[in-house]
């Protein structure tokens, strides 16, 4: 706080009002107000208190004019001009009276800004991809290279075993004989594409090989889904596996167990498929099943509560009567497969390749290119193994079916 003549506060008002009102107003406005502050020291210096009264008038309306534009400038913090505004009738009347008076004046300015933050922003590294399932289907059968669109294999048709005993050197006689089939397969292809803009894959890193990843992730996820439950051209686990019979001659469960879960019913599985294979060819070694029915075999409890301990030992996703748990979401809840995976094969005619062109409709002349993934596959189970697959579309009711009433 200081006190201060008239002539000091005009000083003071002529050596501060550039700096406070720097980029605010216009350079002819602030020359103006300069002018006006001018002639309001003269008229001071020769105490014209009628002219001192009518010059001030005028500084009034000069200073109001600056705060209406400052106003416009969107300036924040409040500046020298409104503290002028704000201070001119004490000031007028202190220069009519010839007192003095008292004048605070802080030093206020906008904080410093660097405009738009966000564009100096640390960036992470790569990107957050959506949840996609796992190819775990395919991982199961072993891939066996092939080099022509049909593959054609032999099996055995007619099989007659016709052994004697013999007495001495009795005569006997023997049907004993084999005939063979050849059977055709033919491979199939699995395709996607994608277009992009050139531009994209030349200005952004990450675009090509991202695109890429898509479809070559949309192909093998197709070739998953349709080597389980496809029943187009391509073969498929649902497709030859026959569906669990409890009341089957040759393997009766019917009435089998008295409390039965999904150990008493994969066991039962298991059992029919290696009395179907003579007890010597087919040993089912999977059982591919939803992960939610997982979870709910996992934590059964008996009528006081306690946790059911069946025959196995779990380990890693699961091992339940000497075979392995898979776990899709393309398996309905309910229902379960189980097999002899050896007894199945991918076909391999072309793995899955990537081709880039734009010569395709008008794609040259929008700079579009077309990403392609092929892959060309067959899923083989020979018709005589096709009895090492087995499948149970109502899991609840086999349960009702294998329980001793």
């Amino acid at each position: 706080m200081s006190e201060l003549t008239p002539e000091q506060v005009i000083a003071k008002f002529e050596a501060k009002i550039g700096e406070a009102t720097k980029g605010l107003v216009g350079g002819a406005e602030l020359e103006a107000v300069k002018d006006q502050l001018k002639s309001v020291k003269e008229l001071a210096e020769k105490d014209q208190t009628a002219e001192l009264k009518s010059k001030f008038a005028e500084l009034e309306g000069s200073i109001n004019a600056l705060k209406e534009a400052s106003k416009v400038s969107n300036q924040k913090a409040k500046t020298l001009v409104g503290i002028l505004s704000e201070k001119s009738a004490e000031i007028k009347e202190a220069l009519k009276s010839n007192k003095k008076f008292e004048l605070e004046i802080k030093a206020q300015q906008d904080p410093s800004d660097i405009g738009t933050r966000t564009d100096y922003a640390t960036f992470l590294s790569g990107t957050v991809f959506k949840p996609v399932r796992a190819t775990r289907i395919i991982d199961l059968f072993r891939r066996v290279p092939v080099s022509t669109e049909y593959v054609k294999y032999r099996e055995e048709n007619v099989v007659t075993r016709d052994a004697k005993v013999v007495v001495a050197c009795a005569t006997s006689t023997s049907n004993t004989k084999k005939t063979w089939v050849t059977r055709t397969v033919q491979i199939q292809k699995i395709r996607d594409f994608v277009d992009v803009c050139l531009d994209m894959i030349d200005d952004y890193a990450f675009v090509a090989s991202e695109v890429e990843q898509l479809v070559n992730q949309s192909v093998k996820l197709k070739e998953d889904s349709e080597i389980l439950l496809g029943a187009g051209d391509i073969l498929s686990v649902d497709a030859v596996a026959s569906e669990f019979d409890p009341a089957n001659v040759l393997a009766p469960y019917t009435g089998a167990f008295a409390s039965a879960t999904l150990a008493e019913l994969t066991a039962a599985m298991k059992a029919q498929i290696y009395t179907f294979g003579q007890e010597n060819s087919w040993n089912a070694d999977t059982i591919v099943m939803n992960y939610n029915d997982y979870v709910k075999f996992m934590h059964q409890k008996n009528a006081d509560g306690d946790y059911l301990l069946p025959n196995f030992v779990m380990s890693g996703d699961g091992i339940l009567n000497g075979m392995r748990i898979v776990t899709s979401p393309l398996v309905t809840a309910n229902t379960l497969y189980v097999f002899d995976s050896t007894k199945g094969e991918i076909l391999d005619r072309q793995g899955a390749t990537l081709e880039m062109s734009y010569e395709n409709n008008d794609n040259f002349e929008h700079e579009i290119v077309t990403l392609k993934v092929v892959e060309r596959i067959q899923f083989h189970v020979a018709q005589i193994n096709q009895d090492a697959f087995m499948k149970c579309t109502d899991i609840a009711q086999a349960l009702t079916d294998i329980t001793a009433i």
